[in-house]
């Protein structure tokens, strides 16, 4: 073997180190960010009211209760704004008629 070709195989090996290390290197700093992502220590530093808040945001009748202001299967009263199930004729609050 040459110079010629140690020279290609220097190259060839330069290369090859250049193109896996920083693939190498992405895959392992993955592992290590999945390794510190303990999302049981996390809710068992948590409070209770905070747990409460992370169930309600991430539920769909949370979000509508945050958008509308009234839980899925509710409606408000027009007179004191008091919570009703859906269907009820008057308010169990104030007694008013619902519309």
């Amino acid at each position: 073997m040459g110079i010629a070709g140690l020279e290609l195989a220097v190259r060839l090996a330069v290369a090859a180190f250049v193109v896996v290390t920083p693939t190498l290197m992405f895959l392992g700093l993955v592992r290590l960010l999945n390794r510190l992502r303990d999302e049981d220590l996390i809710y068992r530093l948590m409070t209770e009211e905070e747990l409460r808040e992370v169930e309600r945001s991430h539920s769909l009748a949370g979000f509508v209760e945050e958008v509308t202001g009234t839980a899925p299967g509710t409606t408000r009263c027009p007179d004191c704004g008091g919570l009703n199930a859906a269907g009820m004729d008057s308010c169990v609050e104030c007694g008013q008629r619902l519309g």
